[in-house]
């Protein structure tokens, strides 16, 4: 089966965001007012070289079979710094994805309330304004993704326990469906211990991968 299809696969995206413009409220109050302020995103995204986080692996398909593979589990190792135009990124290393031999290798950095790869795409924001972050997949738009942040506190079970995780929540339209329907899909994270869950899609199938937390280090 090809595996190049992945809406949300590492490295194989062209992509762009559009971020929300941030507003002062209009008036002309002059008291002193406390910032209101997004809590860091390396809080849930942390950055120091030496985390990891050890994932199973699950692939479904679109009645939510579970369809056996021989992958074994995946893992995400931040690295060094590398600077690429003029600025500074971490390498992040995803050993096994979907069982490959060689790693994928992708570059983060904090940006504000972004963490950002090195071609500009929005991987994780704590925007909660209502930003949208589009991501799309291939010069002819077969497939994008609308990221949007929730806050709001989500149980998530994965094998290592259940946790409270905001959602950087997607919405997938593919160009097949004219871009009339929503598929969705999730990126959990965890305060303190980073993603938890994530689950990603193939364009063409709709068939589903699931990542859950196997163990971590952060520091």
């Amino acid at each position: 089966m090809k595996k190049n299809a992945l809406v949300l696969g590492l490295g194989l995206s062209l992509s762009f965001f559009i971020a929300c413009n941030k507003k002062e409220a209009p008036g002309t109050d002059t008291q002193l007012k406390t910032p209101v302020t997004s809590p860091s995103v390396t809080d849930y995204f942390p950055l120091a070289a030496g985390d990891y986080w050890v994932y199973k692996q699950s692939f479904y398909d679109t009645n939510g079979n579970s369809i056996p593979q021989t992958w074994k589990n995946d893992s995400v190792v931040i690295k060094n710094d590398t600077v690429i135009n003029s600025k500074n990124y971490r390498i992040v290393a995803d050993y096994n994805y979907l069982g490959r031999t060689t790693p994928v290798i992708n570059y983060y950095r904090d940006s504000s309330d972004c963490i950002v790869g090195d071609n500009g795409n929005i991987i994780f924001s704590t925007n909660a304004s209502g930003a949208i972050y589009k991501y799309i997949l291939s010069s002819d738009t077969i497939a994008y993704v609308n990221y949007t942040y929730n806050e709001a506190p989500t149980n998530v079970t994965v094998p290592l326990g259940t946790y409270s995780c905001v959602d950087f929540k997607g919405d997938v339209y593919r160009k097949a469906d004219n871009y009339s329907k929503a598929y969705l899909v999730h990126k959990y994270y965890c305060k303190n211990i980073g993603p938890v869950k994530k689950t990603e899609l193939f364009v063409n199938s709709l068939y589903r991968l699931n990542f859950e937390l196997l163990s971590y280090h952060v520091q």
